[in-house]
């Protein structure tokens, strides 16, 4: 019976050494030899910790195309590009008006424009989901319409919180407005 003969692991010294003779642009195959190390094991720790030779060409990397990068945040994005700054406005009025001025129409429409966005950035589950949202409000927007009432609880809030900004009307009015 034959025995195999087995080479003890290499120790984080040997493996320090096989790098630095790596980066000096010595060989895997010389190296796995000089270290008895296999040379497939070399190569996959050089790849893994990015050992570079140095005879070898160094890479220059391409700016990542933007669907690549890393998100930016709302404010980095408006410094970069000042025109954001409308479609920020116009998104925050969308949100306002649904919270404000509730409409099944208009929530059918903001709906139907976030599925018409989430489909265009590639996201089709966010895009059924607000699909879903502009039909089921299609079909109950008459009804929704028909049994609210004129003035509900959360009237007098809405109308309480606008007249705090003083959009709606001011808090104190001058009665010598009215005259």
């Amino acid at each position: 019976m034959t025995h195999a003969t087995h080479t003890p692991r290499p120790t984080a010294e040997t493996w320090a050494l096989i790098r630095d003779d790596y980066r000096s642009g010595i060989t895997a195959p010389v190296l796995a030899e000089r270290y008895g190390v296999p040379e497939r094991t070399l190569r996959r720790r050089a790849a893994l910790e990015g050992w570079r030779r140095a005879d070898a060409p160094t890479l220059s990397l391409a700016t990542p195309p933007a669907w690549l990068r890393p998100p930016v945040s709302r404010e980095e994005a408006l410094e970069r590009d000042p025109d954001l700054a409308e479609v920020d406005a116009a998104e925050g009025a969308d949100r306002m008006g649904l919270l404000f001025d509730s409409e099944p129409r208009h929530l059918r429409l903001f709906a139907f424009r976030q599925a018409s966005e989430a489909a265009a950035m590639d996201r089709p589950v966010q895009a059924v989901s607000w699909m879903r949202l502009a039909q089921i409000v299609d079909r109950c927007g008459d009804r929704i319409e028909a049994d609210g009432l004129a003035l509900r609880d959360v009237d007098y809030l809405r109308a309480s919180y606008l007249r705090r900004l003083g959009v709606l009307f001011p808090a104190n009015p001058d009665p010598a407005d009215d005259a």
